[in-house]
């Protein structure tokens, strides 16, 4: 019986890690996505943008198979607190990464409209907000991976850069619009972009108050 147990408890931690090389996979995809996203944004690349698309569209499938890992070890398992912490860390973190992804493929989507448009000093902020979403959702990963606490909350408090990097964004693209009229679909497209990036922070965040839970089993936010 005993050896019986042992074997169990030895594939159940086999499946743990698995699960957990798949979370890296995907997170990595994730980050794939956000640095080929602005590298669109900041070179104007049609090329870097569409590939941007392509990447998110395999994290459909890669959400999928961690769910399905996911559900068969808290079927078929008996896990312990600790294992559920972490199986239902990784369904929460699944969904914000998938998230992330769409929200990549959106801007790229956008960001090929942009292709010759003037440059402005929003689309300059805009690129460093992007660069700074990519950083916390690189850290709240590497936060996940390592169960390093300190580094999660790090990441929690980035936020409010991104949300007042948006405030600035959102400010001088509504001048824009009110003094030139011209420019209102380029600036609308600006914000929308601008928002996505301020959600993609937001599911960093989240990624990372995971990471704590995994650890501590408190629940932020």
């Amino acid at each position: 019986m005993v050896k019986k147990e042992y074997a169990m408890r030895k594939t159940f931690d086999a499946e743990l890690q698995e699960l957990n090389y798949e979370m890296i996979d995907m997170a990595a995809a994730a980050e794939d996505a956000i640095d080929v996203v602005t590298e669109s944004l900041a070179s104007g690349d049609d090329e870097a943008a569409k590939s941007a698309v392509e990447v998110t569209r395999h994290m459909d499938e890669m959400e999928r198979d961690i769910e399905n890992r996911c559900l068969r070890l808290l079927l078929q398992q008996q896990p312990v607190a600790r294992d559920l912490r972490t199986i239902s860390a990784a369904l929460k973190m699944v969904t914000d990464l998938q998230r992330i992804g769409d929200q990549c493929s959106n801007i790229a989507e956008i960001s090929l409209l942009l292709t010759g448009q003037k440059q402005t000093s929003a689309l300059a902020h805009i690129r460093t907000m992007s660069q700074k979403a990519g950083v916390m959702v690189k850290r709240a990963i590497f936060a996940y991976v390592n169960r390093d606490t300190d580094a999660a909350r790090a990441v929690i408090a980035l936020d409010d850069e991104i949300d007042e990097l948006f405030r600035t964004i959102k400010a001088e693209l509504v001048e824009l619009i009110v003094e030139n009229r011209q420019e209102a679909d380029q600036a609308i497209d600006l914000i929308i972009i601008a928002k996505y990036l301020e959600r993609i922070a937001d599911h960093g965040v989240n990624i990372a108050q995971w990471a704590i839970f995994c650890v501590t089993g408190e629940i932020l936010g």
